[in-house]
């Protein structure tokens, strides 16, 4: 799935982006350990805001380590029009 910016006038703040929630899947890899799959949500307005606030967060929770290799695998927006009947029937959650 590819980013795409929404140019709608809503989501804009006087001329600024608005903050969003964006979608962040990364591999961490430690030496002389397997390599850890991750998914997270981080708020940003744009990616290099989003990538500043990745960095803090591994920065923090790594703090230990002396090297540590990230891969992005996936850092998109996240879409907020969902179709809430494809997840309840009933009042219960139905895959």
């Amino acid at each position: 799935m590819a980013y795409v910016p929404e140019e709608r006038e809503e989501e804009r703040l006087g001329g600024a982006q608005a903050v969003r929630e964006w979608l962040v899947e990364y591999v961490v890899e430690l030496p002389e350990q397997n390599a850890v799959r991750m998914i997270t949500v981080i708020r940003g307005a744009e990616m290099s805001e989003v990538q500043g606030r990745l960095y803090d967060v591994l920065r923090a929770q790594y703090a230990a380590e002396a090297r540590l290799d990230v891969t992005v695998i996936r850092m998109e927006p996240v879409d907020m029009r969902t179709d809430v009947g494809l997840f309840e029937i009933g009042g219960v959650y139905q895959p």
